[in-house]
Formats: structure tokens, sequence, C-alpha cells
């Protein structure tokens, strides 16, 4: 009995929190307020504090743990690339820090360059590359070509072909901004009415 007063205690100061929590960031669309300025400093501070937790589970499980166990004894030389990045605070030999600097943005680059052409290259084409059976194809492949179209400007706007293309790719990407525009205010609205009904149900009873 004792301990499901406990838990239903918890829950009643979690639920107060997130409130007053929620209040507070509400409360910038008014004006911005100690109020709000307290509620974004806890959240920082909260969020730098979970940060450096994950962050030394990381070190003690993909590093500790194998050199104790003498399991995987290559992990000493990622952990000898990042200590050299704080050779930057150390006047006179902050040049160190270039080496793995240099690797960081080498390898982000290579991976970011690798999945950028997969994703944004490769798989754009195959997904437009539809067969003409239904309008939903013809829409994808009417809207793709004639919007790149838009774009090319190889050709001089006399082309009739090119001027009506490019019209018509204009107007696929003026409903496709529309469009995503409309999403990301539904999104939003639905993050709200979502805290609206917290606010109403779980913390005032009212619903």
């Amino acid at each position: 009995m004792t301990k499901r007063g406990g838990l239903n205690k918890m829950e009643t100061i979690g639920v107060w929190v997130a409130a007053l929590g929620t209040l507070g960031m509400m409360s910038f669309a008014w004006r911005e307020n100690p109020f709000y300025r307290a509620v974004e400093h806890i959240y920082i501070g909260i969020s730098a504090g979970h940060a450096t937790v994950m962050g030394w589970n990381n070190l003690k499980s993909s590093v500790y743990q194998p050199l104790s166990t003498g399991s995987n004894y290559w992990v000493i030389i990622p952990v000898i690339f990042g200590l050299l990045l704080y050779a930057r605070f150390f006047r006179g030999y902050n040049w160190v820090s270039r080496y793995p600097m240099a690797l960081l943005v080498g390898v982000g680059t290579g991976l970011t360059i690798r999945g950028t052409i997969g994703s944004q290259l490769v798989q754009q084409i195959q997904a437009t590359l539809l067969p003409l059976t239904s309008i939903n194809n013809i829409i994808i492949v009417v809207g793709t070509i004639t919007t790149l179209l838009f774009f090319y400007f190889t050709m001089t706007r006399e082309n009739t072909l090119i001027r009506y293309s490019g019209s018509i790719g204009k107007y696929v990407m003026m409903i496709a901004f529309g469009a995503s525009f409309g999403n990301s205010v539904m999104s939003r609205m639905s993050m709200m009415i979502g805290r609206v009904q917290f606010l109403l149900g779980d913390w005032l009873g009212l619903l």
C-alpha cells in the first residue's frame, strides 16, 4: 500500500514538473520572461547532464571494458586520436589537433558523399523511373521532369518546350512547397494539441 502511494506521489510530482515546464516554454509566446528563462536553463542543463552521462557510459562500454578484458586493444587508436583533439588548448602544440580533425573531416566527407549520392541521386532516379500505368505515376514522372527543366539554363527560354515545361515545373514546385509547409504546420499543431490535452487532462483533470 505504501509502495503504491509512493508511486502515485512520484507520478503526481512528475505531472506537475511537466506541466510547469510546458507552461514555462509556452510563456515565450507572450514575451521573454524569467519563468521561461528558468525553464530553458533547466532544460539545457538536463540535456548537458544526460549527454555527459551517455558519453561516459559509451567510454566505459567501448573503451574501458575491451581494454580491461583484453578482448580488443585496437580501440586505443581512436582514443589517442580523440585525446589529440585537446592539444588545441595548449599553446605551441595546437597544430597536433589538425591531424585527428583532418581524419574526422575526411571520413565524414566520404561517408556523406556516399550516402548523398545513394539516397538523393541513385534512389531518387530509381523512384522516378515508373511505368506510366496510373495517374500517380504520371504525376510523379511529369512533375520531376518539368521541375528539372525549370532549372535547365543551357537552352534559351525561346524554346517552346523548355518555356512551357519550366512553367509547369514552377507550379509543381509551388504545390510541393505548399504541401510541405502545410505538413509542417499540422505537425506543430499536433504537438500543441497534445500538450494542451496533457495540461487539461493529466494535470487539471478537466478532460
